[in-house]
């Protein structure tokens, strides 16, 4: 998950200063519940997108994978594609109502994210840390289970300081003060920090989704052991501690026959090479 960053809280602060005089997109009932559906998601999901190609600080902090070259368009196709394949592994009854979409964000950076509305985020400085394919099957799919699982719902249900705050968000001219200080309150979405429970969620999920798709499902596990050592990256820094994680993803695997198989075969199930040979082009 992203980490926060002072002039977005900043920016947040300034929202809600308008938020507690405007009501905008309905994210509130009569008796002051939250309530957030799929298509509350999705809107939130699509200005936070937009906010990407249109906010000019969002722009220099996430900058959006544009390829100069065949070699980088392979590259992004082949991350893409993947994508797509995780998110056809996924079953029709855990799927929200709206389609995803996978985004490369163009920064040296370890990091990955996802917003509510399906929106998912990779930073080619995670995919060159990454060693085989496996891994960014299980971390992409770590991510998407995030969006399935509806986590982002759960933390905005608890949080309505930051509800009011997006419910502002959805509301503001996409220029002017408005514009800008709806899009600090967006950033936000990045940066929610998801319980021990959730992140298990999204392990487990990753996890199996990998294993579905015929790739070694101890592929996520085999990232949290390397990196433990080498730091922590931005990925995980809001993360629980990596060695209960391996614990748990290996329980799983070895819980299940054909996860056992396809783990126990990882020369082939890492799919090394292929992952290799297209991410050179980035």
């Amino acid at each position: 998950m992203l980490a926060r960053k002072s002039t977005v809280t900043a920016a947040l602060t300034a929202s809600l200063s308008i938020g507690m005089l405007t009501h905008c997109a309905g994210f509130f009932n009569q008796e002051g519940e939250m309530l957030v559906s799929d298509a509350d998601e999705a809107k939130l999901g699509a200005q936070f997108n937009n906010t990407l190609t249109t906010n000019d600080t969002a722009k220099r902090e996430m900058p959006i994978y544009a390829p100069k070259n065949g070699a980088q368009t392979n590259a992004q196709n082949y991350v893409l594609g993947l994508c797509k394949e995780i998110i056809a592994a996924i079953p029709p009854q855990e799927k929200p109502s709206y389609p995803f979409s996978c985004t490369l964000i163009d920064k040296d950076v370890e990091n990955a994210f996802a917003v509510p509305g399906g929106y998912v985020y990779v930073y080619t400085g995670l995919i060159k840390k990454l060693k085989d394919e496996s891994e960014l099957s299980g971390v992409l799919g770590h991510e998407i289970t995030h969006v399935t699982h509806h986590h982002y719902r759960r933390q905005l249900a608890k949080n309505t300081t930051l509800g009011l705050a997006l419910d502002v968000a959805l509301g503001a001219a996409g220029a002017g003060q408005g514009g800008q200080l709806a899009a600090g309150a967006l950033f936000q979405l990045a940066g929610l920090k998801f319980t021990r429970s959730d992140e298990a969620e999204a392990d487990q999920g990753g996890t199996v989704i990998t294993a579905r798709m015929g790739r070694n499902p101890m592929g996520i596990a085999k990232y949290f052991q390397r990196a433990k050592s080498a730091g922590t990256p931005e990925w995980l820094s809001d993360h629980p501690g990596n060695k209960n994680r391996v614990q748990a993803v290996t329980k799983t695997v070895n819980g299940n026959a054909q996860f056992r198989r396809l783990a126990s075969d990882s020369s082939v199930t890492n799919y090394a090479s292929r992952f290799q040979s297209q991410i050179n082009g980035l």
